[in-house]
């Protein structure tokens, strides 16, 4: 595998796993080399204090002092002259030879002996060290301090053995620790790319997963990227709804208006006729007409919703109370309320300003949604209708609440969308020209469940400097 194909998880543990090798390799060295000094230093220093206290001429000839060093020390004692004779000895006579051949091999001096030399010997195939010191007083004598390293290598090696094996346990607890925090670090980089990869096959409902690190803060900007696509699709699809629902009103108020408008006419004209009937068949008949008439007012009503969601979007707005198109709008509907055994609560908030409003479309808006209210309290109720600043005083709210049966969950969301409705005669364009009016001025309408039952619509429009005419 190239480097530069190598997974993010391997450039991680990769260097790791190096720097912990060279860490740990150099840690042991370092370990080891002070360790076998610090012994072989040791070593040395006794033989070489056991040297110069044995070199006074009386100690380094004397077979019962010489013998009593080698008990105390453990080091033999080997006194020669420099042609290789043997003055006094507690070693065996292989080994004496093998500590004296060292200075026979050089040239002797009495300076050069006068110095004390240490010496690694193999002493008859035993590992030894040892100290050399012209004796005081008694001119080319030399004295020998002899000690076995055998022990020494022996104790060497042992913690050489041990370094490694922690240097060996070290280096990979150092590794294992590198794949898991390696692991850790690449694991949410692993999950978003698996979850880009669904995104890009079409799977667009799901969410990538966040958190507080680096990583979860790439997984929250990704899922706000998907939101404003999600928004942006489906304002798109709105779009291409509101636009067909523009052209079928076109072709309706076209095609339709005005046969209904003759329809009507005539009918309330048939029924003025009949009304000087005699009672039985003529009582038939006026149902019959009023029937006609009702299903009549029903279809210009929803001409009435086409005409309006095929309207430009440009408003005749002039400083208006929002407080006074409130209580037009339900003067207006006190009849139709009062029949529906719906009473009315007002919580109008005073002092509110006069704000820039189209007045008899932000009616024809408010008509829509009030209406949806009653009709969602079939058997009557309260509707809550209340305004108040919001938003630090910089807009104005308005509360429409009713106690009816509510809204479906399932189509909470796409309540404002065209054709969407939950009323078995309805169209699904009241609110859609209701949240349309309702944003041309700057605003925006929601709507909610209410608990314990009931439904509220909000709307909110902004507070801005106004000029009267």
């Amino acid at each position: 595998m190239m480097p530069g194909r190598l997974r993010l998880h391997h450039r991680i543990v990769i260097p790791f796993a190096l720097v912990a090798l060279v860490a740990t390799s150099g840690t042991a060295y370092v370990v080891l080399s002070v360790i076998t000094r610090t012994l072989q230093a040791r070593v040395e220093t006794q033989i070489l204090n056991a040297a110069a206290l044995v070199s006074q001429s009386n100690f380094a000839l004397n077979p019962a002092i010489i013998g009593s060093v080698k008990a105390i020390t453990g080091a033999d004692v080997v006194t020669f002259a420099p042609d290789g004779t043997i003055l006094a000895s507690t070693a065996a006579g292989p080994r004496a030879s093998a500590v004296i051949q060292p200075i026979l091999a050089r040239q002797f001096t009495e300076d050069t002996a006068a110095r004390p030399v240490v010496r690694h010997l193999d002493c008859a195939g035993v590992p030894c060290d040892a100290a050399y010191r012209a004796v005081v007083g008694r001119s080319q004598t030399v004295v020998a301090i002899v000690a076995d390293t055998t022990e020494l290598m022996a104790a060497t090696s042992a913690v050489t053995r041990t370094v490694l094996v922690a240097t060996v346990i070290s280096l990979l607890v150092m590794v294992i620790v590198g794949q898991l925090v390696a692991r850790r670090v690449t694991a949410p980089l692993d999950a978003l790319v698996r979850f880009t990869r669904d995104v890009s096959g079409g799977e667009v409902h799901g969410r990538a997963p966040v958190g507080g690190d680096e990583v979860g803060r790439l997984g929250t900007a990704f899922n706000d990227m998907l939101d404003r696509l999600d928004r942006s699709r489906e304002a798109l699809v709105r779009s291409e709804k509101l636009g067909l629902a523009g052209l079928l009103a076109a072709r309706v108020a076209h095609d339709i208006r005005n046969p209904l408008s003759s329809i009507k006419m005539q009918t309330q004209l048939l029924r003025a006729q009949r009304g000087g009937g005699a009672a039985g068949a003529d009582d038939r008949n006026h149902e019959m007409i009023d029937a006609i008439l009702r299903d009549i007012v029903q279809v210009e009503s929803v001409i009435r919703d086409l005409l309006e969601l095929a309207r430009p979007g440009e408003l005749n707005r002039r400083p208006a109370s929002l407080n006074v198109v409130v209580q037009d709008v339900l003067e207006q509907l006190r009849p139709h309320l009062a029949y529906r055994k719906v009473e009315v609560d007002t919580r109008l908030a005073e002092g509110l300003p006069d704000i820039p409003l189209d007045s008899d479309r932000l009616k024809q808006a408010l008509l829509n949604i009030i209406n949806n209210a009653a009709d969602a309290m079939p058997t009557g109720g309260t509707l809550i209708v209340a305004t108040s600043r919001a938003d630090r005083g910089s807009t104005i709210e308005l509360d429409v609440c009713d106690d009816g049966i509510g809204v479906d969950p399932g189509i909470l969301d796409r309540v404002f969308d065209p054709f969407v409705s939950t009323k078995r005669d309805g169209v699904g364009l009241g609110l859609v020209n209701a949240k349309a009016v309702v944003e041309s001025h700057g605003g925006r309408v929601e709507l909610a469940p209410r608990h314990p039952r009931g439904t509220r619509a909000s709307l909110w429009l902004p507070i801005a400097e106004v000029t009267r005419g």
